[in-house]
This record gives structure tokens, sequence and C-alpha cells, in this order.
């Protein structure tokens, strides 16, 4: 005896009914797999969460590095000019506050308020017009950036000499003063130590001495 077919419907039926266990099977697998990744993780983060012993060594080298307190007070310093920098923004009533200047054609004169940083261009045209007339034999050389630099070169050179000069020339009267002070002492210690044949001082250079002071209080 011949089995009867199934018909299309059964068919049909039959494999959606083994596509669904096998898909719940994945599932599952699936499901099972995850749960024991997430254990394994668990099991690690508990292991990290562990203390670790105090290492006195690590923690004395960054309490007394220089390195690291450098850079805590660059962290606090740019913190606080954050803060700094906030706090200005928010008080300056100036910030969105921006009004473009107008020319002012009536107005040309620079102790005004109005008209004295901006000015018409035909206004400034005018004037360039005008100074031309008066100056027409004068004409503006540009010099070379080559020539200005040995212009300066030479004016820097000059200052120095005559800086130097005029040390020198300090130099010069302290040594001047200095060698009649030497001989004006000199002469007084002279006239001070002479003595007779007997020992005793002449009294002729000590009188001329006290004179001369005599004189000088005068």
């Amino acid at each position: 005896m011949e089995k009867k077919r199934d018909s299309f419907f059964m068919k049909m039926k039959r494999d959606n009914g083994q596509t669904l266990q096998k898909n719940q099977k994945e599932i599952r697998e699936n499901t099972n797999k995850r749960q024991e990744e997430f254990n394994k993780n668990r099991k690690g983060l508990e292991v990290n969460k562990e203390k670790k012993p105090f290492d006195k060594k690590a923690y004395r080298l960054k309490k007394y590095s220089k390195k690291y307190k450098l850079e805590q007070w660059e962290e606090q310093r740019k913190k606080r000019l954050l803060r700094e920098y906030q706090k200005d923004i928010k008080n300056d009533p100036t910030i969105g506050s921006y009004k473009a200047k107008t020319f002012d054609e009536d107005t040309t004169d620079a102790s005004q308020t109005v008209g004295k940083y901006v000015r018409h261009p035909d206004l400034l045209e005018k004037e360039n017009v005008k100074e031309t007339e008066q100056s027409p034999t004068i004409t503006k050389v540009k010099k070379d950036p080559y020539h200005k630099a040995k212009e300066q070169f030479n004016k820097v050179k000059q200052e120095k000499q005559e800086k130097q000069q005029e040390i020198e020339r300090i130099k010069k009267e302290k040594m001047q003063k200095l060698e009649e002070y030497k001989k004006k002492k000199n002469d007084r210690f002279k006239k001070l130590s002479k003595k007779t044949k007997k020992g005793q001082p002449v009294m002729t250079g000590r009188l001329e001495l006290l004179l001369e002071k005599i004189q000088k209080t005068k």
C-alpha cells in the first residue's frame, strides 16, 4: 500500500513548526551565552573592586614630586581663568550690543565726538587734494628696508659711542679729583710732620693751615 501524500497546506504547517523550534533553540543558546559572559564580567569587576595594598613609595613620589605639583597648579590656574572669563562675560554690558558707526558728512572737527574717528571718504579725498595743492613740490620717497636698517644701526652705534665718551669723561674727572685730594693730603701731612733738630714740631706750617681754615669759614 502506498502512503498517502500530504497536501500542500499540511506540508507548510509542518515546515513552520520545525522553523519555530529551531528559532527557539537558537534564542535559548544565545541567552545562555550572554548570561555566561555577563557572569564572567561581573566576577572580573568584583575582583577589580577589591582594595589594593597601600604603596607608600608611589604615594610619596606623587606627593613630593615637582611634576605632580606643577600639574595640579596648572589645572587650578586653568579653572580659575575659566571662572574669571565667564564672570567677565556675564558682567560685560557691551557684549551683544555692537552698533556700526555711520559716516558723518557735516561734522569734520576732530575735537567733537561725532565724526572724530569715522569720516566720509569724499571728505578724506578733499583733504588730500588740499594738502597736495599746498605742497606740490614735496614728494614722499619710500626708503628701502636696507637703508632703514642701516640708519637705525648707525643711530644705535652713535648713541653707544656718546655713552662711552660720557663714561670716560666722568672717569677722568674722578681721577683728577682724587689726584688733587691726594696732593692736598700730602702737603698737609708734610706741614704737620715737620720737626726741628731737637724733635719739636715746626709751628709755621700749622699756623698756615689754621689761617686757611679761618679764611674758608669766612
